[in-house]
């Protein structure tokens, strides 16, 4: 739930700018890109509207920022980890657990779209996931008529756009289909399965053996 209380002023310019990013984030988040002021996001802060300018520049740049640095920390949480399957379900709890917020300014910007030159380029995790997919499936020459043909980086879409729509969606869904009150844990739990299902099923080299990570 969004706390809409006056937050005390943050001090030093490092701990400025982080307050001014999170209070972005969260209203992006919450209400879209073009719903929300810079004024809104400098009351959110406890900044002046002119700090906000002159330390981070025009709200598109904010919005940047926001994505590519949450970007990297996702691609961040399996460095070099040259395992799909398991890189796979680092970066989908990660997301899940430390980057809600912005799985949901993905959706928005996919959506809506927003001034900033973003997606393009910046969705390392999808990436490096595409990398991992196309690796794997080179390792295995298909056989005949059993080749199941699916491009890797499909699967790879499919199972990113399963994470990013649940992110949104989920808690409706959940509503709907009523298990509302189903553990929260056991139902990242069954996501990730199900995520990983749609890589061991059409990325040739990640068989039924492969075992979910722990």
């Amino acid at each position: 739930m969004n706390d809409d209380r006056k937050k005390p002023p943050p001090s030093g310019r490092e701990t400025t700018i982080a307050a001014i990013l999170d209070a972005a984030e969260e209203l992006f988040a919450g209400r879209g890109y073009d719903a929300v002021s810079v004024r809104e996001i400098a009351e959110r802060a406890g900044v002046s509207h002119a700090l906000v300018h002159r330390y981070l520049g025009s709200k598109a740049e904010m919005y940047r920022v926001i994505l590519e640095s949450n970007a990297r920390a996702m691609l961040a949480a399996a460095p070099d980890n040259p395992d799909l399957l398991a890189t796979a379900s680092l970066m989908l709890r990660d997301g899940l657990a430390e980057h809600s917020r912005y799985l949901r300014l993905v959706m928005h910007s996919a959506v809506r779209g927003v001034p900033t030159g973003w997606p393009a380029g910046t969705f390392g995790a999808t990436e490096r996931m595409v990398e991992l997919a196309e690796r794997a499936a080179a390792s295995t020459p298909p056989v005949g008529s059993a080749d199941r043909g699916l491009d890797p980086r499909l699967a790879v879409a499919f199972m990113v756009a399963l994470v990013v729509g649940w992110n949104a969606l989920g808690p409706l869904l959940l509503a709907r289909t009523g298990i509302d009150d189903m553990d929260e844990d056991a139902i990242i739990d069954e996501l990730e399965r199900v995520a990983l299902d749609i890589l061991r099923a059409h990325v040739p080299g990640l068989g039924e053996g492969d075992q979910t990570p722990d």
